[in-house]
């Protein structure tokens, strides 16, 4: 069986955990409708359906470490000519602040609320929880480590349930080599877009991740159509007389 170990490298890190159906409080809520109205029934549970149990089930929850309002960024990438100071760039900019991205550079307005989640490193010097990714998503650094198993895959989704309202979550599959290298490079972090301001709460399930087998991704499909019946009779099969399949003659 595939082992996935979690380990927070943060005071403030929600590290992931498995989903759980309460089948139980489900039929119990149903058996209270049975018993004390006339008319209301819950005529079938969700939770008594295999397939959706397994959905709602599936991978592990990923949670929000802090509770604070995101909003769209306006961002645009952009090149900061040699000897040019990036901050006086971000200011011909119209006041947009600059994050540096590999050689080029992020410049984003309504950009303010990344701060918000600034924490201590370590060496105690300020990280950002948030930086700029590009076309207005976020990486968001979540505070803990994954440890999966050699030429397996983490996929990020979307939460089966009901995640904040106005945040999307981009579908990202990620190698094993590059989930377990995190760990040294701050931890995992996932990708985020706000659609609309929109206000997340600690503890509240942002995105969910799956283990993926190398066969998920290597799997292929081969598509069978049936061959049309031929009008044509076999040999020897008495041919039927146009219009009424009946025998004629005088």
């Amino acid at each position: 069986m595939a082992e996935v170990a979690f380990r927070p490298l943060q005071s403030w890190a929600l590290p992931p955990e498995k989903p759980r159906t309460d089948r139980g409080a489900a039929r119990a809520e149903r058996d209270t409708y049975r018993d004390s109205f006339r008319y209301l029934r819950i005529p079938r549970l969700p939770a008594d359906c295999p397939p959706w149990v397994l959905g709602q089930e599936l991978g592990w929850a990923v949670r929000s470490p802090v509770t604070l309002t995101m909003k769209p960024l306006d961002d645009i990438g952009i090149a900061v000519p040699e000897r040019e100071d990036a901050h006086q760039a971000g200011r011909r900019l119209g006041g947009a602040g600059m994050w540096q991205r590999g050689e080029e550079w992020i410049a984003a307005r309504n950009a303010d609320w990344l701060h918000l989640g600034d924490y201590r490193a370590a060496n105690g010097s300020w990280e950002g929880m948030f930086l700029p990714n590009g076309q207005g998503t976020v990486e968001w650094r979540l505070g803990w480590a994954a440890t999966i198993p050699a030429r397996t895959f983490l996929m990020v989704m979307p939460p089966p349930g009901s995640g904040p309202d106005g945040l999307r979550v981009p579908l990202g599959v990620i190698p094993a080599k590059s989930v377990n290298a995190m760990a040294d490079r701050g931890g995992m972090s996932i990708a985020v877009e706000p659609e609309r301001p929109v206000t997340v709460h600690r503890g509240q399930e942002i995105a969910r991740i799956v283990l993926l087998h190398p066969d998920s991704l290597r799997a292929t499909t081969h598509q069978h159509t049936a061959e049309p019946e031929s009008s044509i009779p076999p040999p020897g099969h008495p041919a039927k007389a146009a219009g009424h399949g009946q025998e004629t003659g005088r």
